[in-house]
């Protein structure tokens, strides 16, 4: 992808990102959330393909495609997708599961095959249990077992009609390892009057850092071993300064603040942590102004040989993360149900950087391109771990 068209397709990611993770905050006030955007983008960008009219115009629009034209926006994909296609720590994969009988139109097919590197099967949706089964198995074998039981079998019937499905999973290694035995449990302080004891991983090395004034926070990245991916984690200067900034990120490009980083000593503390997250997206999506695709005035003309009126039933979105002293693996996978409509800073001093509290972070690629978004209000506590509590509340 030439340089421009990338940093393009990463920005408008990166907005969706932000749009998306503001709804889900909101959604799961208190939680710790991680969803994969490149995922769901991508998931919704399949669909996309097949759409025409207000549908497909309200999809460019929601989803930040970088044009209205179909093969444009598969080319975008395929960027990325190719680009990994080989990848020893990242694995992407898309599948379009259709109802037997009802074959897609071949220049559908084409796109997904070619670009999304997608192959289509067959199922009988009818068989509701059998059919889940079958797209279950294919998550849990592309995510490294991680991602499990995506689509419940209850969102499966004799109408629907395809099932869209992205699977991804991701297990890097840190460039800088913590040492296991510096990790320690420390308190973390979930606003001003509570804190919790949590294992706290402790480094000092060089990394990229920057103080955001503007944002009031501080940004570091921490980069994985033999890869162009890193973790960036964006720590708010207040206990209680989280809701302040996701207000303030969302007209912040995340390149202003990876352009932002200077190589300094840096005194990391950062909490382990591993959160799954299951959301059903269609509200975020209708809240995104994206709401036509769920209704029976749908327009997925461009899907199918046979001219059946199609709708968005369901789009499921699963994701995990794990980050440890060795590196972080990260799985996100989303499918989207359609069916059959029915009417109806200082450089000589080391910088302290102590993740002690409330955080966001971000897997991204070279060219700021978010894979995994999330934030950390609570990681988990040691208690999980030793059998006693040492809930400090």
């Amino acid at each position: 992808m030439p340089e421009t068209k990338e940093v393009e397709f990463s920005r408008r990611l990166a907005i969706f990102s932000l749009n998306v993770y503001q709804k889900l905050s909101l959604l799961k006030p208190g939680e710790n959330v991680v969803f994969s955007p490149f995922s769901i983008q991508t998931c919704a960008a399949m669909a996309r393909l097949g759409a025409e009219g207000e549908t497909a115009a309200e999809l460019d629009r929601g989803l930040g495609l970088v044009s209205s034209d179909a093969a444009k926006i598969a080319q975008s994909f395929h960027q990325v997708l190719a680009a990994y296609e080989k990848s020893q720590i990242l694995h992407i994969a898309n599948k379009i599961f259709v109802m037997q009988g009802y074959p897609l139109r071949e220049e559908f097919n084409q796109l997904l095959t070619k670009e999304f590197l997608s192959a289509a099967q067959s199922v009988n949706f009818a068989e509701s249990a059998q059919a889940a089964g079958t797209i279950n198995a294919w998550v849990e074998q592309s995510t490294n077992n991680l991602i499990k039981d995506l689509v419940p079998s209850s969102a499966l019937d004799a109408n629907s009609r395809l099932v869209l499905v992205n699977a991804i999973h991701f297990k890097g290694t840190w460039e800088h390892k913590f040492f296991q035995h510096a990790t320690q449990q420390e308190l973390f302080h979930l606003n001003e009057e509570h804190s919790t004891k949590v294992p706290m991983m402790n480094l000092k090395k060089k990394f990229r850092y920057a103080d955001l004034p503007d944002l009031g926070a501080a940004a570091l990245e921490l980069g994985y071993a033999d890869s162009d991916l890193s973790m960036l984690v964006v720590l708010p200067n207040s206990r209680t300064g989280l809701p302040a900034l996701e207000e303030k990120l969302r007209g912040t490009l995340l390149s202003v603040i990876t352009q932002s980083l200077q190589k300094s000593e840096v005194v990391v503390k950062l909490p382990k942590f591993s959160v799954e997250f299951e959301v059903e997206l269609s509200e975020v999506f209708k809240q995104l102004g994206m709401s036509k695709m769920f209704g029976n005035n749908a327009e997925f003309n461009k899907m199918l040989q046979s001219p059946e009126q199609l709708k968005v039933s369901a789009i499921i979105h699963k994701a995990f993360i794990d980050v440890n002293e060795e590196g972080t693996e990260a799985a996100a996978a989303t499918g989207a149900v359609v069916r059959m409509k029915r009417s109806i800073v200082s450089l000589a001093e080391p910088i302290e950087f102590h993740a002690d509290h409330p955080f966001i972070y971000a897997l991204v690629h070279r060219a700021d391109l978010p894979l995994f978004w999330g934030s950390v209000v609570r990681p988990q506590e040691m208690a999980s771990e030793s059998g006693a509590a040492h809930n400090e509340l």
